[in-house]
């Protein structure tokens, strides 16, 4: 049973056939979005797989020959066919699925897959209906456009991120690994949708694309903003523009980050709660226009920083909850992990590995009325379902055989591995429904 089957039926997108030939993470994870919105996914990997499955011990993770939690994060709720595009078996086989398909996600680049004879304007002319879509490094008209890159270096460096997100003075934050590739990957899913949408008005499919590099400076638009008005990043938090936008320690050692936009407004209050009742309005500090004039923003933060000192996160916490101050300890992922608010809205959901045990894997966060928290069956080895589905297109035993002996394609010849579906907390506690 392939593991559409297996997922009766859920979700709104429930009927549409997305074929994947994707590796690494921004496209894979853009795929596994609509695969929690219950379309079916055909995964097309090389027969050596999807590259991503050689970076499990560099994120520091393990992996087996039949299990790797890096892959999950990016192949929920697939199907994994194993092809040699560049045999003539292989491309006819891929040429099959792409007649009955929706959607084509790539990321190959240009010139691979005009190779290939997968790049948009041959696909088009054959299938008008089809929505092709493509993750990028970079754009598709500048100089860098045939360039390779990863997040790392199109988002996290060249997009700015690990320049502007350190402390003013400090070397380069290093992100954690694939941050920007799920950021442009919902970009891409919200895309690919506004293009189905379009052809049940107009019966065309159509090309979406969406590049790392953009998806960075869409993500730095107040930063790419204010740099062009004398205020660049990396920024001191010893001298933000508004105080009310910063991060403070408590006595315990804890830092936490308020974020009080409308200085102005609060100031008052702000001056009372946190013990600096002498300053309040005060002309040259009391709102955000006078206080770019005077510059006097470290002064206002070293007030704020001596108040804070004097108590705890919890009883901050307690204070500036009472005020309806938007606040909140600076969490690392340890903390993450252990936090019920996330379990409770299915952010994150246990799933059980036979090797290494019950891990907590994160959920993209879109949900549907109708249809609830989407249900969850782990990625499978190269070439899994290739004989199933091989097999349903009426390729005979003898056919399959003779393909794989001349590496047209790969077949998985290990044991079995259990579509387990994996359900929210809400689900397993029968508080919700599964509504698949």
């Amino acid at each position: 049973m392939s593991v559409t089957e297996k997922l009766n039926g859920y979700g709104p997108l429930n009927g549409v056939k997305v074929v994947e030939l994707c590796e690494w993470v921004a496209a894979p994870a853009t795929v596994r979005v609509l695969s929690e919105m219950g379309a079916e996914i055909i995964k097309v990997e090389p027969l050596h797989g999807d590259a991503q499955r050689t970076q499990g011990p560099g994120f520091g993770c393990e992996q087996t020959d039949r299990e790797d939690p890096t892959i999950d994060l990016n192949n929920t709720n697939k199907n994994w066919l194993s092809l040699n595009l560049k045999t003539e078996e292989g491309a006819h086989v891929m040429q099959e699925l792409l007649a009955k398909a929706d959607v084509f996600v790539n990321n190959l680049r240009d010139k691979a897959l005009m190779k290939l004879g997968l790049d948009y304007a041959t696909l088009k002319a054959k299938y008008p209906n089809l929505i092709w879509a493509q993750m990028r490094g970079y754009g598709e008209f500048g100089p860098e456009r045939d360039t390779p890159g990863f997040d790392a270096v199109c988002w996290a460096a060249r997009g700015g991120v690990a320049n502007v997100f350190r402390e003013d003075g400090q070397s380069p934050a290093i992100p954690p690994q694939a941050f920007g590739d799920y950021n442009a990957a919902s970009i891409l899913s919200g895309g690919i949708l506004a293009a189905l949408f379009n052809r049940t008005r107009t019966g065309k499919g159509d090309k979406v694309t969406c590049n790392l590099y953009g998806a960075a400076i869409w993500g730095g638009n107040i930063g790419v903003m204010a740099t062009q008005f004398g205020a660049p990043y990396p920024k001191s938090r010893k001298a933000v523009p508004n105080p009310f936008n910063n991060t403070y320690k408590t006595s315990d050692d804890k830092w936490m980050l308020i974020c009080m936009p409308q200085y102005d407004k609060y100031y008052n209050m702000m001056m009372e709660i946190t013990d600096n009742s002498e300053h309040k309005d005060q002309a040259d500090t009391c709102n955000l226009p006078a206080l770019k004039i005077s510059q006097k923003q470290p002064e206002v933060i070293s007030w704020l920083e001596a108040s804070f000192a004097t108590k705890t996160f919890e009883e901050w916490d307690e204070i500036l909850r009472e005020h309806e101050v938007p606040h909140q300890k600076c969490f690392r992922y340890t903390d993450i992990l252990k936090d019920e608010e996330a379990y409770a809205n299915d952010s994150l959901r246990w799933v059980e590995y036979e090797s290494f045990g019950k891990k907590a894997i994160p959920m993209s966060p879109l949900r549907f009325d109708d249809y609830g928290d989407p249900p969850i069956i782990l990625s499978k080895p190269t070439g899994y379902h290739t004989v199933e589905f091989l097999t349903k297109m009426g390729y005979s035993a003898e056919e399959i055989a003779a393909m794989e002996e001349k590496d047209a394609i790969k077949c998985w010849h290990g044991t079995e591995v259990p579509d387990t579906i994996f359900k929210s907390e809400r689900q397993i506690t029968g508080e919700t429904p599964c509504n698949w």
